[in-house]
């Protein structure tokens, strides 16, 4: 098990994790994320940003991530860039 520390930033995952928690991700290469686990992907417009979001949906290698703030202008997620291949998932969140 390959183990990664990542600092939310910014409040897409509000209110279940805060700006500046440390959230720890499993980044194991043969991890299957399913539905409702929370991810750690690479953004699939900027590679180099990382985006902590949930998946809500899987269809056939692609998920559909968003993030759990309420707002609708609060996360940029598949809501805006569709879904995300599984070769952008890099981690599973580490049971809190």
């Amino acid at each position: 098990m390959a183990i990664q520390p990542v600092r939310v930033v910014g409040e897409s995952m509000w209110p279940t994790y805060k700006e500046g928690v440390t959230l720890l991700f499993d980044t194991s290469e043969s991890l299957i994320p399913t539905e409702g686990d929370v991810v750690l992907a690479v953004h699939p417009f900027r590679s180099d940003l990382h985006i902590i979001k949930r998946v809500v949906r899987v269809e056939t290698e692609q998920y559909f991530l968003v993030g759990d703030n309420p707002d609708p202008t609060g996360s940029e997620d598949s809501h805006n860039f569709g879904k995300v291949p599984r070769s952008l998932i890099v981690g599973v969140l580490l049971e809190r």
